[in-house]
């Protein structure tokens, strides 16, 4: 047995506030490493990385031993191969992206669930059903409790036909996608700052509050106390914090940056100009230190 209940969804339901992480690399010591640093779930992307079906199983695997829900990113709800292998995986939950209406999501739980309330198709021989015949009833009956789906609100349709989506039964929380959804308004990669995008945030988050649905958010870039305190005053309730790609990038960026600086000025040796970041509009760093000059012999 690998779940009873959806982990996320009982901690939420005691006032608990888990944190997560997306995952891109695949690499199961990254996933060790999260559940050991205080993460509760791990998003494992298979739209955009590499990820897939056969890395699926020992990317859950490592992370049920770290403490951690898994949740996986399909590439298209409407594949019911997808979705089934996901969830075969023994993920607790199923991001979907590109959310239109409640249709896409009827599509998706016809097949994550089995009768009586989906059509999704039996096999015993899976690594969710612990390869048990003889339990696969209550294993059925156990994947139809625990199993969640959660919509990217990542386009104006979906903003439009939030209502719906949020009451949903099988919809216990939600992404506010807000990075797709910006670019998609003509408003750039400007994320929060965009006039229409903030508009759509509050109207999800109306609707998610109408109908008991947690909104998965927060800031995922560079997350501060500061910045996780007001996500929280803005109606987040489950943070997803970062990804393990970017937030690689982000420990080099400063390790170089962190070099350069306390080298500057310092002796004859000099570093390389840094690179740009890849976060902010940051100029490169050029060492100041004048090198020795050298004499022909």
């Amino acid at each position: 047995m690998f779940y009873e209940r959806n982990k996320v969804v009982t901690m939420l339901e005691q006032r608990k506030i888990p944190p997560g992480i997306q995952c891109f690399t695949g690499n199961t010591e990254l996933v060790e490493v999260m559940g050991a640093t205080g993460f509760d779930f791990v998003m494992f992307d298979c739209v955009h990385s590499g990820n897939d079906v056969r890395a699926m199983e020992e990317l859950v695997r490592t992370a049920t031993l770290a403490g951690m829900a898994s949740y996986i990113r399909v590439p298209d709800a409407h594949n019911e191969t997808d979705v089934r292998r996901a969830l075969e995986a023994a993920a607790e939950g199923l991001v979907l992206r590109e959310v239109h209406s409640v249709d896409d999501i009827k599509a998706a739980a016809n097949a994550a669930y089995f009768l009586p309330k989906g059509d999704r198709r039996i096999c015993p021989s899976t690594r969710s059903a612990n390869y048990n015949f003889r339990r696969f009833v209550e294993f059925t009956e156990r994947n139809n409790r625990a199993v969640t789906l959660v919509p990217e609100i990542e386009n104006p349709d979906g903003v439009a036909h939030i209502e719906e989506i949020c009451a949903h039964p099988d919809v216990h929380m939600l992404i506010f996608a807000q990075g797709n959804l910006a670019f998609k308004r003509g408003e750039g990669n400007a994320m929060d700052k965009g006039a229409q995008t903030a508009l759509d945030f509050q109207t999800v988050v109306r609707a998610a509050r109408k109908h008991n649905v947690a909104v998965i958010g927060g800031p995922v870039l560079t997350p501060t106390a500061e910045s996780c305190r007001k996500a929280l005053q803005d109606g987040v309730t489950v943070f997803c914090l970062g990804l393990d790609s970017m937030a690689f990038r982000s420990w080099c960026e400063e390790t170089v940056r962190a070099l350069a600086e306390g080298v500057e000025g310092v002796s004859e040796w000099t570093r390389p100009p840094v690179p740009e970041s890849g976060f902010t509009d940051d100029r490169p760093v050029h060492s100041k230190a004048v090198p020795k000059a050298t004499h022909a012999a």
